[in-house]
């Protein structure tokens, strides 16, 4: 298994595509700071036509990834603070809100991503499979 790179879980993670093709976005706008649709996906791949909505609430389970991310981003910004500052709070709550508030849309769309991954492989023939499928029915409505 690749570690970085087409076919890769990393590859879909990291730029928010579908986790199938690896080809479409997993969320309508790209920008994740326009927070009137920040949490907007679409509900088919638009380029292999991979179910994003699997059920209702499918994403109920993105909130343990992004609370494990929160939570190791804590860890990193509290030791950075307290090797600069000690064990002063001010200091550290005032880095860690910072970083949270700012990195919020990041997490929120990142934490999707891994747990959409964690359901779905790379499928290198996605596409022709979806040209596939819908000739198929194509055909059956003759």
């Amino acid at each position: 298994m690749k570690l970085i790179g087409k076919g890769s879980k990393l590859n879909s993670i990291f730029r928010l595509k579908c986790p199938r093709c690896q080809k479409g976005n997993l969320f309508l706008n790209r920008n994740p700071y326009n927070f009137n649709i920040l949490d907007k996906m679409p509900h088919y791949c638009s380029e292999c036509g991979e179910d994003l909505q699997r059920e209702v609430g499918f994403y109920y389970g993105a909130m343990m990834v992004s609370h494990a991310t929160t939570t190791l981003i804590a860890v990193v910004v509290h030791f950075t603070v307290f090797h600069f500052y000690g064990w002063e709070i001010a200091p550290n709550l005032i880095a860690l809100l910072s970083v949270l508030v700012v990195m919020m849309p990041v997490i929120f769309r990142t934490s999707r991503a891994i747990w959409i991954n964690m359901f779905s492989k790379y499928d290198p023939n996605a596409l022709v499979n979806k040209i596939n499928r819908s000739n198929a029915k194509r055909d059956y409505h003759r």
